[in-house]
């Protein structure tokens, strides 16, 4: 069989609706399907991802099904079977326009360069554009990059990414321990070995994912967590995870403005935020989106507190 020049890996874990809306999107790449292979690992799904790829018979699709272990765990096990010297790295509910993988492939073919990296662009998939919170997730992350042609390692998002397959080999791999913030920590690894990470809108995904308000306070907590994770681990990137949102620490003590919220909610609880978010909602969109990114970022530094004080116990 003809090597492939790309090796997409897609780590799953009981999403079958929406990684069938991805491997969908694969199908109809414009990029030779010889080119292409693609990796579904299914991290112990309760109900087994192997019958949904077996529709997609005579095409370079595998799902290897583990024990759960983590998206972590199944991007390396990804990486083990890759045969491509280029690896993108998709998530189960991106869902790539027909030139993803052309315009990706194209550009490492322009910059062959060992440490190149190429990040595509996501957005919210037009079906989900009407929901207040999605805006407040994925495009809050990749807005501050228009208009950039190459970004740093805290823009490594392995929702469409893609890189040499020697140069992760050489410099690391993804961290089974962390759960949340694993992509941008391994990014933050590679980048003093010389990595360069262009930045490419064009190769455009989209989101397939409705965020609730109950999965996006989640999100705070996941992220929370990891950044507390991340300092046991790396204390001397204190200033690094600090820029990151990270407080607790001696090195890292809150702004002022934190101390001050966290205070209010505290005293008043932040449901009574949530709940005047509501109310505001359909006269100032704006306000409540504000108020909920507030909230957001009182339950993050509070699962930072609860996780440090573990560390420290």
């Amino acid at each position: 069989m003809e090597q492939p020049a790309i090796s997409v890996i897609i780590p799953t874990y009981n999403r079958k609706d929406a990684l069938e809306r991805c491997l969908d999107a694969l199908r109809k790449q414009v990029l030779q399907n010889a080119k292409f292979e693609v990796l579904v690992i299914d991290d112990g799904s309760p109900e087994e991802i192997q019958p949904l790829v077996t529709k997609y018979a005579g095409s370079r699709i595998t799902c290897i099904r583990q024990n759960q272990s983590g998206a972590n765990a199944a991007r390396n096990r990804g990486l083990s079977e890759a045969r491509a010297p280029v690896v993108l790295f998709l998530n189960d509910d991106t869902i790539a326009e027909p030139d993803l993988l052309a315009r990706h492939l194209a550009l490492h073919d322009r910059y062959p360069e060992e440490e190149v990296a190429v990040l595509g662009c996501m957005t919210i998939h037009p079906d989900f554009a009407a929901n207040r919170l999605s805006p407040l997730h994925h495009d809050a992350s990749f807005a501050p990059l228009a208009g950039r042609e190459e970004v740093d390692w805290t823009a490594f998002f392995t929702c469409n990414l893609s890189v040499k397959a020697a140069f992760l080999a050489r410099h690391g791999q993804f961290d089974e321990a962390l759960r949340w913030h694993e992509d941008i920590e391994l990014g933050q690894r590679l980048a003093p070995h010389g990595l360069r990470l262009l930045y490419a809108p064009e190769a455009l995904g989209y989101h397939w994912h409705s965020l609730d308000e109950t999965q996006f306070l989640r999100i705070a907590e996941r992220e929370g967590t990891a950044l507390a994770l991340w300092w046991k681990k790396a204390p001397d990137l204190a200033p690094v995870l600090g820029a990151l949102g990270m407080v607790g620490p001696e090195t890292l003590p809150p702004a002022f403005r934190h101390r001050l919220g966290d205070a209010a909610f505290a005293t008043f609880g932040d449901a009574a935020a949530l709940r005047l978010a509501e109310q505001v909602s359909p006269l100032a969109p704006g306000l409540s989106r504000a108020i909920w990114r507030k909230v957001f970022q009182f339950r993050k530094r509070r699962a930072i507190r609860d996780e440090l004080s573990r560390v420290a116990s």
